[in-house]
């Protein structure tokens, strides 16, 4: 899971604190949950990440980058292919 580190203006802080109250939860999460929200509304608008759809190339890469058509995700602990990695000659024997 991504971190940010933010800085709230001080006049704000009342407010993320009076929301917190309401709700029962800590300024943190509430500063969470505003952000994640904003996040999925964004990535629904500009239908990227887990929201694109469509035969038309994305304006975004799925991290959130420009568009790149040569853009390769990095994907990391996969599983090997077990067809691209085959070491063996078609009759049976090692290569």
């Amino acid at each position: 899971m991504a971190e940010f580190q933010i800085t709230i203006d001080d006049t704000l802080v009342p407010g993320i604190i009076a929301t917190a109250s309401l709700e029962g939860i800590s300024p943190e999460e509430v500063v969470g949950a505003y952000a994640t929200s904003m996040a999925t509304k964004v990535c629904q608008d500009l239908k990227v990440g887990p929201y694109y759809v469509g035969p038309t190339p994305p304006q975004f890469n799925p991290d959130g980058t420009p568009y790149d058509p040569n853009w390769v995700a990095l994907v990391i602990d996969a599983e090997p292919d077990p067809l691209t990695n085959d070491t063996t000659e078609p009759d049976g024997g090692d290569v």
